[in-house]
């Protein structure tokens, strides 16, 4: 709730006054059953700008042309478009375009958190705006950045201020670095539990079972590839990147670095990835898992299957659906190298998480570093220890005779 006796807070940019007061009561009356809904006007992009630095909304309907503006048509149209870049480096919220110019923006829509709605269709405005109230994302926002805020001020009074003196004596520019190592280690073990709830469940619930939202950073966190990426290549076909990333560390463009790092790497290697479901269902892109759906399910073929999912295997290692990753198994004994240049034409989708990056990369080495050996029987060492008892030999039904001598001579 953003505040006391509020639901939601709505910000409407328009520079045509009366579209903006009929819009407000158009929501107000169609969106009644969400709560109280508290509503604030704006007519020009500068003091929309102005007020997000200054309240929490949960919602933006943001006009594209903005009147008030004196320039060419051509600025006017585009303003809708550079006040949302604003809006999101401010304080990201969902926004609904509500302009006559959809064409300006169309390419920014991603719903349901950003629509673009007509200013003629006025029977889309108000699920467009129900929509992005109820993803709950500026809540979860609202509570991240709390949560973030806070613990850096605690950091700088527990930890930072009782230390000064000898931080003082260090390098000033890794003061930043420690502070962000700390907090970054700082979420990963406690955010979770700082929080409340989450958008769609309970948190401790969600703490309690392994979910494969923990597996991958989506999008990949960094902007050059990197180890454990997941790829798509032109054909569809999925894979892992094995390669250190070490040899694939770039400096961004952008870094204020005199000599900027480049890749190593000249070939990439990657894994292949099969998908355990083909697009229809019925049959699987991992040549062990296809063998056992069409087969008459011998046990062998089934044996087979299972090693996809073991986790002391030296060859698979299966990988859960989540977004647009499907269910995946990464096959050790399908590896090839591609150069670099073209990789990187490739799509990325996600890059596995820490401890599942390690977990992986640590299992591909194990594959490729072992060594086999005879297996050599220690039983007798175990059974001196009282480890495993002693085999009794196996004694016979009946015993046979023993010839008497006169018989042993004549034969």
């Amino acid at each position: 709730m953003t505040s006391q006796g509020v639901a939601y807070q709505i910000l409407i940019v328009d520079d045509d006054v009366e579209m903006a007061e009929n819009l407000q009561e158009l929501l107000k009356e169609e969106l009644e059953d969400l709560g109280n809904i508290l509503f604030a006007k704006e007519e020009d992009f500068s003091a929309a700008e102005t007020r997000l630095t200054q309240s929490d909304f949960d919602l933006v309907v943001l006009d594209v042309r903005d009147a008030a503006d004196r320039g060419p048509s051509a600025d006017i149209e585009g303003r809708g478009r550079e006040l949302y870049e604003r809006i999101a480096k401010i304080r990201w919220v969902p926004v609904v375009f509500f302009t006559g110019v959809p064409q300006q923006v169309r390419t920014l829509e991603k719903p349901p958190l950003i629509r673009v709605v007509t200013k003629n269709d006025l029977d889309d405005i108000v699920p467009a705006v129900r929509e992005g109230l109820l993803s709950g994302v500026p809540a979860l926002t609202r509570r991240i950045s709390g949560l973030v805020e806070r613990h850096v001020r605690e950091f700088m009074r527990d930890v930072v201020a009782p230390h000064w003196t000898e931080m003082a004596g260090a390098d000033q520019n890794e003061i930043a670095p420690v502070i962000i190592n700390r907090l970054a280690a700082w979420l990963r073990e406690n955010g979770l539990h700082e929080l409340d709830n989450v958008v769609d469940g309970d948190i401790a619930n969600t703490l309690e079972q392994p979910s494969a939202a923990r597996v991958y950073l989506i999008p990949p966190v960094t902007h050059h590839l990197t180890a454990t990426d997941l790829l798509v290549d032109p054909e569809e076909g999925w894979w892992l990147v094995l390669t250190p990333a070490c040899d694939l560390y770039e400096d961004h463009p952008s870094s204020n670095v005199q000599k900027p790092r480049t890749a190593k790497a000249q070939y990439v290697r990657l894994a292949k990835a099969d998908r355990i479901f083909t697009n229809d269902g019925s049959g699987s892109e991992s040549p062990a898992i296809a063998s056992w759906l069409g087969s008459a399910r011998s046990e062998k073929d089934k044996s087979q299957a299972q090693r996809v999912f073991r986790t002391d295997d030296s060859r698979y290692r299966a990988l859960p659906r989540y977004l647009d990753v499907p269910d995946l198994v990464i096959d050790f004994e399908n590896v090839r190298s591609v150069e670099l240049a073209e990789v990187r034409t490739w799509k990325r989708v996600a890059t596995l998480d820490s401890p599942f990056a390690e977990a992986m990369l640590t299992s591909y080495s194990r594959s490729v570093g072992r060594v086999g050996t005879p297996d050599i029987s220690f039983d007798d060492v175990q059974r001196q220890l009282q480890l495993k008892k002693a085999k009794s030999l196996p004694v016979p039904d009946r015993m046979p005779a023993q010839k008497s001598n006169s018989e042993v001579l004549e034969d």
